[in-house]
This record gives structure tokens, sequence and C-alpha cells, in this order.
């Protein structure tokens, strides 16, 4: 003890510390006893990103130009329409192999959020007793589950922030450009940044009329940080929006359907992709309690009024967005933005949230906080950590919903029986899917007509809807889906309408003929096989092979078109 006063470390922080490498290996901790059979996130991550940076990956393109080919989803895509390379995220997979990537990915963000959030945290006039309870509540956000190909772009927001708020009272930090420059290279701007980038500018022009002043060194910064992101992102901007030639799919988008329209105030607070992190919806309800309560006690905080006051205004906003169908208002005005999704603005609520909360809990000075606080750190990591939840699962068994792991879902050894039955062709043959994610096939490195992608050419578009155009007659929602977005360019059926879970054991009847345009799909597309995960009652195909395996999340039908 004697040593650690000498170090000025007293055993309450010495506690603090200890505990966060605690939590932080108890994140990571999935991972070392699993292997890859941890569960991971399947949706708009294993069915797409993933297999997006496997083909990049293997076929050592990750760096090339921007209209090079990437083979593989939807047969071929040009590199623009993929994420760029020249994001920290992306230079990870190319330089470890490839689930060690994911690790690390996972690994990096926790930790810049937990740095990311301390640094904002130093820089409030806040009171919160000790090093321990400062730590919790880093700990607090770092523990969120942030989607993981967002890279940091949630997850170090509250750094970006407290850079711009030291800027607009003329107390830049020596690390203000490096914390700005991370952001930018390790943050995905399309994403989500691009939806920080709009809303702090807007703050930064509210502060300007309000003080009567041109904070430019705040102004400049924002320029600085928007052109990192333009550098990091030429091969989008030059694929897209300098290349005449190429007519996008994104021109369909209109938001006035499904998951888009009648969402009211308090749906924005639900965890879920929307907000980019997956959380508790106890934090609002303890929120409002606090508010509540601060009032009461007459102990109101300001900044967590204004915190909970921004926070309540975006959620109304974006219903009212969402309810009047004007999500892409921004498109009637710039046509190539049309896809612009502006329910996106809510990837704002997780930190005004966690920030409000912790400006009402200073004022209020709990005897029992740090107890409180480590009970919904736990609820962060073994309920909402999407590797912990499932992994539990497993053994409880409190959840009905029963789903892959890494190693199942891509089924590398099923895949390789299959190529291997194929012989030497199966390079060369080109698939499609009935009912399993094509990104699946793509990730064992097999072209498939279809995929999932956030940009690709209309054309192609065009070309899968002619053969499923009369199956999507028979389910208006499913044709909406499909012409409206399109991203999921599948080959979809209305038996089973968007149902790419279907897992082996699963036990549902076999998909019965899907009105396609065989023709068409055999001599036009010149597809060669079906994948599918159920057996078809059709006369248009041949079964050539069930694939099955104990590791595998799926029994693979391989049929042939006659």
């Amino acid at each position: 003890m004697a040593l650690l006063k000498g170090l000025k470390i007293t055993s309450q922080t010495l506690g603090a510390y200890l505990l966060a490498f605690l939590v932080f290996v108890l994140l990571l901790l999935p991972y070392f006893i699993f292997g890859k059979d941890v569960f991971l996130p399947v949706s708009d991550n294993m069915d797409s990103n993933l297999a997006w940076y496997k083909m990049l990956k293997d076929q050592g393109k990750i760096f090339t130009s921007w209209n090079t080919p990437v083979q593989g989803m939807m047969v071929e895509l040009p590199r623009f329409s993929l994420p760029s390379g020249y994001n920290l995220e992306m230079l990870l997979y190319a330089l470890f192999p490839f689930f060690k990537a994911y690790i690390l990915n996972k690994a990096l963000i926790i930790i810049i959020a937990f740095f990311s959030f301390r640094y904002w945290l130093r820089g409030q006039e806040l009171v919160l007793r000790n090093t321990y309870l400062e730590v919790l509540f880093c700990l607090l956000w770092a523990s969120l589950a942030f989607y993981p190909h967002r890279g940091i772009s949630i997850a170090a927001l509250p750094a970006v922030i407290q850079v711009f708020t030291l800027l607009l009272n003329g107390k830049a930090s020596k690390y203000s450009i490096l914390i700005l420059l991370g952001y930018a290279i390790y943050s995905m701007f399309a994403l989500a940044a691009l939806y920080f980038m709009l809303g702090i500018l807007i703050w930064l022009i509210f502060a300007c009329i309000i003080e009567r002043k041109i904070h430019l060194p705040a102004l400049l910064a924002w320029c600085f940080l928007w052109g990192l992101f333009l550098l990091q992102d030429f091969q989008l901007i030059r694929g897209y929006f300098l290349n005449p030639d190429f007519v996008s799919h994104r021109g369909d988008f209109t938001y006035d359907f499904g998951i888009w329209i009648q969402h009211y105030p308090w749906d924005f607070f639900s965890s879920g992709d929307q907000n980019g992190v997956h959380y508790t919806p106890v934090y609002i309800v303890f929120l409002i309690g606090l508010c509540l309560y601060s009032g009461y006690k007459k102990l109101m905080s300001k900044k967590g009024l204004l915190f909970l006051v921004l926070l309540l205004g975006i959620s109304m906003l974006l219903s009212l967005l969402s309810i009047t169908g004007n999500v892409n208002l921004i498109g009637r005005i710039v046509p190539q933005l049309g896809s612009l999704n502006l329910l996106r603005f809510e990837y704002w609520i997780p930190f005004l949230m966690v920030a409000s909360i912790i400006y009402f809990w200073s004022k209020l000075k709990f005897r029992w906080s740090e107890y409180v606080i480590t009970v919904l750190l736990m609820i962060n990591i073994f309920a909402y950590q999407y590797e912990w939840r499932y992994g539990i699962n497993t053994h409880l068994q409190v959840l009905e919903q029963k789903v892959p792991t890494y190693k199942s879902y891509f089924a590398e050894a099923q895949f390789d029986q299959l190529t291997g039955f194929l012989g030497d062709g199966s390079e060369q043959a080109l698939f499609i899917n009935f009912n399993l994610p094509p990104a699946v096939a793509t990730f064992n490195g097999l072209k498939t007509f279809d995929g999932y992608v956030q940009l690709y050419g209309k054309a192609h578009k065009q070309k899968v809807l002619q053969v499923i155009e009369a199956e999507l007659e028979k389910d208006q929602s499913l044709k909406a889906h499909f012409l409206n977005w399109g991203n999921k360019c599948y080959f979809q059926n209305a038996q089973y309408p968007d149902d790419y879970f279907m897992y082996k054991w699963r036990e549902e009847e076999p998909l019965s003929e899907p009105d396609f345009d065989y023709q068409y799909l055999k001599k036009e597309l010149q597809v060669d096989y079906i994948l599918s995960a159920l057996p078809v009652v059709s006369d248009q195909m041949n079964l050539l092979k069930v694939f099955e395996n104990e590791h595998s999340a799926w029994r693979i039908h391989l049929y042939e078109l006659k």
C-alpha cells in the first residue's frame, strides 16, 4: 500500500482499473472459450459485411482501383460498391487472418469507446465522487453492443463531441487533430458518420447565430474532418457521383413502406439496427425517472435537461418524418441523395441518453450508485452482447430462438464437400439461392447472381426482377421490399418471404414451385445451379445431392436446372 501511495494510486483507483480490465476480458472471453463456434450477429454482419470482406481479401482487392471487378456476389461488383479499403477495419482484414481480424476489430471498438467516453467525461463539469464511479460510467458506454461493421462511428462519438466543445470554447486540445484523424480512418461515413457530421454542423451554425460570432477553428475542424471522410471514400465518390455510365439501384428508394413507416417517438428508444447499438430499453425509463426525481428534489441538471430535450426532440422529429412518409425528404431536393435515410439521425440517441443519465445522476449523488451501475453493466455484457447472450442460452435455454455460430453459418467444411462434388467447374459455375443467404456461398468462393449489397447497378436488379416478377405479385409487401428498396437482390418467394434464417433445425414444408421465369434464368442469365435450404417441389429442376454436416447450420439441397 505504501508503494501505491508513492505512485499516487489509491486502492480504489487500482480497483477501478482492475475492473476495467476484467470487463474487457469478459467482453472478449466468448471468442477464446468457443473459438469459431462463437455466436455472431447474423443480420447486417454475417449475411453481408463479412462476405464482402472475405471476397476482397481472398481476391487481393482491398486496395485496388475504384472500378476493379470483384467476383462473387451478384457475379461481380465494381470495387466502389463495397466498403473502402482505406479504413482501419479493412486494414485489419488485410493484415491478419480473417477471424482474428474480426476479434481485433471488436477489441479496438471496446477500448476506443472506453477512452473516448473518459475523454468526454473528464471535460464535463461533473462531480462523480471518485475514480471508481468514473470508470464505471466509461465501462457502461464501452460495454454497449455496438455494431462491429460501423467501426468507431458511434463508439467514439463522445470524444468527437468533446473536441468540438473545446473548439467552441476556445480551448482546443493538442489531441484534437489526432482524435479527428483517428475517427475518420476508423468510421464508416455513409453508414453512420455522415449523420453525426450533419448534426455537428447544425450545432456549430446554431452556436454561431446565438453567440453572434464565427467560430472559425470549430468550422475549420469540421471541414478537416469532412475532407478526411471524402478522401477515404474517394472510390465511392468516383464511381457513384462522377460516373455517368453507372445507374444505381438506389434511385428506386422510397422509404414509404415496411420498417421505415409509422414510427412513434417511443419506437426510437428500442434497441436495434437503426440505433446502431443494442441496449436495454430500461435506460430510457431510468432516465425519465431520474429527471422526475431531480425535479422533485430541486436538483435539476441544466445540461442533463438539455440532452434529454435533444433526445426527445430528435425522436419526435424523426417520428413526424416517418408518419408523413418524408424519410427521403433530402432526395426530393437532390435526386442523387434520394436513398439518404433521415431516420439514421437516431444514431445520436445512445450518446444523448447515456450523457443525460450521467448529468442527472451527478446532481443526485446516490449512495448506492456503484451497485446500480454495476447491474446495468452486467445487463450490457450478458444480455445484450450477442456472443454472451446466445452462448449462455445454449445451456440455460431462456430464449426460444436458436441461432447459428460463425462456424456453422459459413459451413466451410460443407461447402468443401459441395465443391468437391461439382469438381473443377465449381469456380466458374453460377449459383442462385432459395432461402439461403447468398453470403454463405460467396464467403466460400462461389459466384452467385443474387446478393445483399448497398450499391449495385440497376440493370442487375432488373434481370432478377424479370425472373421473380410473377412470384412477387403474390405478396405486395415483398414486392415493395424488392422494388422500393432492393439491397437484398434475392430470388424471393411468396411462400417464405424474405426468410433467410431457414436453418436445418427448423421443420418447414418443402418450397413449392416458385413462379419464376426459368427459361430466362437458364438461357439469359446462364445460371447453372440452385442452392436451397429447403427441398423444392418443381418440374423445372433436378436434385443432384443433399449436403449435411454436423457442424453446419444448413441442410443444403443442390439443384440443376433442366
